[in-house]
């Protein structure tokens, strides 16, 4: 009877153990959040609708 209560204890401590490791990985394991990266506006907007000349910065403006 000692012995059978002795081995379910036992079983109980391996059970509660595991549980605790399993949740501690998975914890563990989980990608940490990255913060939102910042937004870069820019003045210069390069998008025109007539290609550029060799050597046009489309950041300087019109220029004509």
């Amino acid at each position: 009877m000692i012995r059978g209560v002795w081995l379910a204890a036992l079983a109980v401590v391996v059970v509660v153990v595991t549980t605790g490791l399993a949740i501690a990985m998975s914890a563990a394991s989980e990608p940490e959040p990255q913060p939102t990266p910042s937004r870069v506006y820019s003045s210069c907007l390069a998008a025109d609708t007539r290609p550029l000349d060799p050597g046009d910065d489309p950041c300087e403006g019109s220029g004509n």
